[in-house]
C-alpha cells in the first residue's frame, strides 16, 4: 500500500498548523542558523528564500498559532505556507517524516475550509480511489469550494464517510436544495487529489481517468471505482447501463470493466440523450456484485448505496423463470395494480419479478386496450393505475 504524507502535498496551495513545540523549535532554530536578531531579520531572510513578502508580525503569529482580529475581536488560528515549513525543515536539516506527526490540521490557502483529526500519513486505497470517480460524476471541483451532489441522502451520508476515513474530520456543510442533497468540503482534499493523480480538470467534458488508477495492478481498486461510477452514472433496471457526456471518461470506466474480466457491450452514443454509454452483460453482474463484496468487508463505504437493491434485483430476476403467456403477464400487472392503486413501471417490475422492459411492453398493451391508464410525474415516467 501507498501512502501521501503532507511533504507529498501541494506545497504552493496548503497551509498547515504545527504542533506548537515544534513550530516554535523550528522558527528559533532558524533564527540561529540564519543568524537572525529579531523576527524582522528572519523575515527579510526568508522572503529572499521564497521570494515571498512575510514581515516580523506573520512570524510572530505562527508562533502563537493564532491571531486576534481587532475588526471582530474573533481569534482565528494561524496557518503556515507548506512551501515556508518545507524550507524550514531542510535548512535545519529536519527529518522531513517527522512533519506528518506534528501537523494539526490543514487548509487550502490562508482561509479555506479546515481538516483535522487527521489520518496521515494518507493511504491510498480503493477507497481513496473512488472518491476521485465520485468528483468526476456527481462531483463538482476546481479553483472553489468542491461539493458533491445527489438526489439520495444515502448516497451523500457514504460519500462523506469515504472522506472521513481517508483524510479525517473536516469543516463542511450540508445542504438540501432544489430535491437534492449537498456537501461542500475542504479545498484541501480536491487540492491533494489532484497533485497525487494529476488531475487536469474535473469537468464534464474534460475529466479523464488517472493513468494511476488505470495502471492499478490491484483489481479491488478498479472495482471500487466501477461502483462509484455506477451510483452516480449508471441507469440500473433490467441491465447495468453506463453513459456519460464524455466519451473519454466513459471508455475509461469500460477500460476498467475489461481489466476486471467482466464483460460489456461496446460504447455506443445516444444521439437524443446526446450521451455515450456502455452496458455490463448481465451473466456478469453477479460475479461483480460478490467481488464488490469481498471489497466491502475490508473497505465498507465501498458500496452500491441505494442502488444496491436494484443490482441484487436483476440478480435474482435472473434465477426466475416467468410464464411467457400475455395474459397470465397482463393478468400479474392488473391484479397488482388492483392491490396497490398506482404504480410505476419500475416498481411494478419488481413487485411481479418481471424485466422492467416486460412491464412496458404489456403496460402499453393494456393501455391501448384502455384497461390501465397514466399519469405523468416530474421525472419523465408514468403512474400506472386500472382503469
Amino acid at each position: 500500500m501507498k501512502f501521501i504524507s503532507v511533504s507529498d502535498f501541494p506545497p504552493s496551495k496548503i497551509y498547515i498548523l504545527l504542533d506548537k513545540n515544534y513550530r516554535k523549535f523550528l522558527i528559533e532554530k532558524s533564527m540561529i542558523k540564519l543568524n537572525c536578531k529579531n523576527y524582522f531579520e528572519l523575515s527579510l531572510k526568508i522572503n529572499e528564500m521564497l521570494k515571498s513578502k512575510f514581515n516580523g508580525g506573520d512570524i510572530n503569529y505562527w508562533l502563537q498559532g493564532e491571531r486576534l482580529d481587532k475588526r471582530t475581536g474573533k481569534i482565528h488560528p494561524k496557518f503556515m505556507p507548506l512551501t515556508l515549513v518545507l524550507k524550514l525543515i531542510k535548512l535545519n536539516k529536519e527529518k522531513i517524516e517527522s512533519l506528518n506527526k506534528n501537523t494539526i490540521s490543514y487548509r487550502s490557502g490562508g482561509r479555506g475550509l479546515v481538516v483535522s483529526k487527521l489520518v496521515l500519513p494518507i493511504k491510498v486505497t480503493p477507497e481513496l480511489d473512488s472518491i476521485v470517480i465520485h468528483l468526476f460524476g456527481d462531483g463538482s471541483a476546481g479553483e472553489f469550494t468542491p461539493s458533491y451532489t445527489q438526489k439520495n441522502k444515502e448516497g451523500v451520508d457514504n460519500f462523506i464517510k469515504k472522506l472521513e476515513n481517508c483524510f479525517g474530520f473536516f469543516e463542511k456543510s450540508v445542504y438540501f436544495t432544489q430535491g437534492k442533497y449537498q456537501v461542500k468540503f475542504p479545498k484541501a482534499i480536491t487540492d491533494i487529489l489532484s497533485y497525487y493523480y494529476q488531475i487536469k480538470s474535473y469537468k464534464s467534458y474534460e475529466s479523464e481517468i488517472p493513468v494511476i488508477i488505470l495502471k492499478r495492478k490491484d483489481n479491488l481498486y478498479k472495482i471500487a471505482c466501477i461502483a462509484a461510477f455506477l451510483v452516480d452514472e449508471a441507469q440500473v433496471r433490467d441491465v447495468v447501463l453506463f453513459y456519460s457526456a464524455n466519451k473519454i471518461l466513459i471508455r475509461g470506466i469500460k477500460r476498467l470493466v475489461k481489466d476486471c474480466n467482466y464483460k460489456s457491450s461496446e460504447v455506443k452514443f445516444n444521439k437524443k440523450a446526446r450521451e455515450y454509454y456502455f452496458c455490463l452483460s448481465n451473466k456478469n453482474i453477479e460475479k461483480f456484485y460478490k467481488d464488490l463484496k469481498n471489497l466491502s468487508t475490508r473497505f465498507n463505504t465501498c458500496n452500491l448505496s441505494f442502488k444496491d437493491k436494484d443490482v441484487e434485483f436483476i440478480i435474482k430476476r435472473r434465477k426466475i423463470i416467468n410464464p411467457k403467456d400475455s395474459k397470465v403477464t397482463n393478468e400479474i400487472i392488473t391484479k397488482l395494480l388492483e392491490k396497490e392503486g398506482t404504480l410505476t413501471a419500475q416498481n411494478i417490475s419488481k413487485l411481479s419479478n418481471y424485466a422492467h422492459c416486460t412491464v412496458i411492453h404489456h403496460l402499453k398493451d393494456l393501455y391501448d386496450k384502455k384497461t390501465v391508464k397514466r399519469e405523468k410525474i416530474t421525472n419523465g415516467s408514468y403512474l400506472w393505475s386500472n382503469n
